[in-house]
């Protein structure tokens, strides 16, 4: 899959301007050598977020900027079940290949219709939109539904974990976010999250990494501080703590 087809001309970029004259030489190729994707496994390419950086060099010797972009691929990790409720809804849909959609949550577990209405009675409205928004996603009668969708979920995102997500169906939001840009690269949809979801991602991937006990991935790990700096210059601490993600 070409990255360019996830990678549209019109998609946000992160730009951070570096001054060479304040850098090493060193550092410099570092960064030009970075190649411009990363090796992914085949078979995997459609499991990643891909986010363009665009990084601007000043050359004082020609009086100068150049530019180039390089794509940063966050591997994107599903929650975990935490207790059987959570276990029971999201195999449900996972054996299914389907978002998990909390209107089909309560058609398919009426025993739960209660607890999620009692936690979610001011958000009904735009749940209801999110389920339309997949079946004419899925269905193909609306080709970017699932775009649609997706920004659903991250608007959603911000007022969780509220109590039947804790202990019903878990991270519904990160489950749906994943799904849905696991469709678009599939479908070929172009499509860009917010600054905080990337960073939200990054987190995540960062985390299991940690906990996998994986390599370092310096062209990652160059990329992504590039781009956090960028997106959050004001920012202490950039990983904001995140009930779902601890």
């Amino acid at each position: 899959m070409a990255v360019t087809d996830l990678a549209p001309a019109n998609i946000k970029k992160s730009k951070l301007r570096l001054d060479s004259s304040k850098m090493s030489f060193t550092d410099i190729n570092k960064l030009k050598n970075l190649p411009i994707t990363p090796y992914i496994e085949e078979g995997k390419e459609n499991d990643y977020y891909i986010e363009p950086v665009q990084i601007e060099y000043y050359i004082p010797k020609e009086s100068r900027f150049a530019y180039e972009t390089k794509y940063l691929y966050i591997e994107l990790y599903d929650p975990v079940p935490v207790n059987d409720n959570q276990k029971l809804i999201m195999n449900f849909f996972k054996e299914r290949n389907e978002p998990l959609d909390l209107i089909e949550v309560m058609n398919n577990f009426p025993q739960f219709i209660e607890p999620i209405y009692h936690s979610y009675n001011t958000h009904m409205e735009l749940l209801e939109k999110l389920s339309m928004e997949f079946k004419e996603g899925i269905s193909g009668e609306s080709k970017y539904g699932v775009r649609r969708a997706l920004y659903l979920n991250e608007v959603l995102r911000k007022s969780e974990p509220k109590i039947a997500s804790l202990e019903i169906f878990g991270d519904y939001t990160t489950y749906n976010i994943n799904w849905c840009i696991r469709f678009c690269n599939i479908k070929n949809i172009h499509h860009a999250v917010e600054d905080k979801t990337v960073e939200y991602l990054l987190k995540l991937h960062r985390m299991k990494h940690e906990d996998e006990n994986r390599a370092v991935d310096e062209r990652f790990n160059i990329l992504a501080s590039i781009y956090l700096d960028q997106a959050f210059p004001f920012h202490t601490d950039i990983f904001d703590e995140d009930d779902f993600a601890d």
